[in-house]
């Protein structure tokens, strides 16, 4: 499976600086998405930091030069065991950035990242940046907000309409660079040819509603149209915050070793 792939991050209408960041590395498999926070410019270090160490310890990988960090889960599959402990490699390095300077200090990220796993996409996240996916009319959320809204809502403490303009919407249970150690989600799915796949920020859901994203996506013929459609979108409701959206769809190899390879996988 070959996935096609476009991202862009905004600043949105009010804010001054931009604390996401993105990441498209086609090379690696990898996709990834960070909302940054912290005071005079920590948040955007540390979505940086966090994404530039997720890459760079996916390349040792590559290589076999990467130790796994953390204990592994039997119930997810190698590939996904090696994204997250990617990510826990990337908390240990905000969280000792925090510390080299003192403005640093309190910095930390969400992070929502993707790795493709041949006929699979694994993921891997921590906080309430997320990954959605669109498969033939039907649009789900693959991951799960690490935030106080999402625990209530768990807990039967507050409905989805109630969370939308709940005051501690924005407060995360579960961040990048807040403890020396975190707990990392992850997911795994078999990917179909025609999936389309989005990683974003919050500064795209919180402005725009989960049915409206599903039917720009769906309706674009292009992923980069499709990326600045929701970006415009968001900006459009207010843009009260940044917007970083990744698009990626599966689409199914092509050529004589593309065949001989779903004829063995097959056979």
């Amino acid at each position: 499976m070959e996935l096609a792939s476009f991202g862009l991050t905004d600043v949105g209408q009010v804010r001054s600086n931009n604390e996401d960041a993105i990441l498209l590395e086609p090379s690696l498999g990898l996709f990834a998405v960070a909302d940054g926070m912290g005071g005079h410019q920590g948040g955007e270090i540390a979505s940086r930091i966090c994404l530039d160490t997720l890459r760079d310890y996916l390349q040792r990988a590559s290589q076999g030069q990467a130790p796994l960090v953390g204990e592994q889960d039997a119930a997810y599959s190698a590939r996904a065991n090696l994204l997250a402990s990617a990510v826990r490699f990337a908390n240990r390095a905000v969280f000792e950035a925090a510390f080299a300077r003192p403005e640093w200090r309190g910095m930390g990220t969400t992070v929502v990242a993707m790795l493709q796993d041949q006929e699979r996409a694994v993921f891997a996240h921590v906080g309430d940046s997320r990954a959605y996916l669109l498969r033939a009319g039907s649009f789900r959320q693959i991951t799960q907000d690490h935030s106080w809204v999402e625990e209530q809502v768990r807990a039967g403490l507050m409905n989805r309409d109630e969370a939308l303009f709940a005051k501690g919407r924005n407060v995360l249970t579960r961040a990048i660079g807040q403890e020396e150690t975190v707990q990392v989600d992850m997911n795994e799915l078999e990917l179909q040819a025609g999936d389309r796949l989005l990683l974003c920020s919050d500064g795209l859901y919180g402005m725009v509603a989960d049915e409206e994203i599903a039917a720009l996506i769906g309706s674009s013929p292009s992923l980069e149209k499709g990326c600045r459609e929701l970006v415009a979108c968001a900006n459009g409701r207010g843009g009260r915050d940044n917007i970083s959206v990744i698009l990626l769809e599966a689409e199914e190899e092509k050529g004589l070793l593309a065949g001989m390879r779903r004829l063995f996988t097959k056979g």
